[in-house]
């Protein structure tokens, strides 16, 4: 019989709602992306060395639990510094090894959009036990700009960050709020530079045993000053 762990993810993977959606000319059917996918997204961006993309697959929830708990806006920054720190254990370096083979063979769905995951993986170090992770799943828009490379994109029904369009102009906006409801950036296109929108339904990991505390250990961190050191005594006179 096999045992099943929690597991540090570590050594798992070791705007307001829209006011109206762009017009129906450049808009594409929703997508309902698989827990799959992100496991899938996030090997290849461990394989790679890519700790953003990594940090992109953990959920709203888990990132606001930390920024509550530091008392400040944990990012990407911290993430890179904790996975940096993780390098140097030889469990991580094992398992980097083994990446490719972690596939998903149960989910629990709950009614909540939430998902307990388990994950098993072929390398030696977890030969005959399975990982359990819980996962969410959030809705986000997409709008792409004709010529650009990337989207811009939000939460569907967040604040920090909205699109609608004009719908005398056909005009699409995006723009940024702060915590205080500001606006913080705004940029516009008109209706022949918008390749693309879409919504879609993607899957963040919410929740991996005690990750949350070593990513908290290194937020928090701070560096001890150096000591003052006083100038050698000016040489005596003969």
């Amino acid at each position: 019989m096999r045992r099943t762990v929690v597991l540090p993810l570590c050594l798992l993977l070791a705007s307001a709602p829209l006011l109206m959606a762009p017009s129906s000319a450049s808009s594409a059917p929703s997508v309902r992306m698989k827990p799959e996918q992100t496991l899938e997204r996030f090997k290849r961006a461990f394989s790679r060395g890519d700790h953003a993309t990594e940090w992109a697959t953990l959920s709203p929830g888990f990132k606001l639990r930390l920024n509550r708990r530091a008392g400040r806006n944990v990012d990407v920054g911290d993430y890179v510094a904790a996975r940096n720190q993780h390098r140097k254990d030889p469990r991580i370096r094992e398992l980097a090894q083994w990446m490719h083979t972690a596939h998903i063979t149960n989910l629990r769905y709950d009614n909540r959009g939430r998902a307990l995951t388990t994950i098993r993986f072929g390398a030696p170090l977890l030969l005959g036990k399975d990982v359990v992770v819980t996962m969410v799943n959030h809705e986000i828009w997409e709008l792409w700009i004709k010529g650009e490379k990337q989207p811009y994109w939000g939460f569907v029904g967040r604040k920090d960050i909205e699109v609608f369009q004009n719908p005398k102009t056909g005009v699409h906006t995006v723009r940024t709020r702060n915590a205080r409801g500001k606006v913080t950036w705004q940029k516009q296109w008109p209706r022949s530079k918008i390749h693309a929108y879409r919504t879609l339904t993607r899957w963040y990991f919410d929740h991996f045993g005690n990750f949350e505390e070593q990513l908290m250990r290194n937020a928090t961190a701070r560096r001890k000053p150096a000591p003052t050191r006083l100038p050698p005594p000016a040489p005596r006179r003969r």
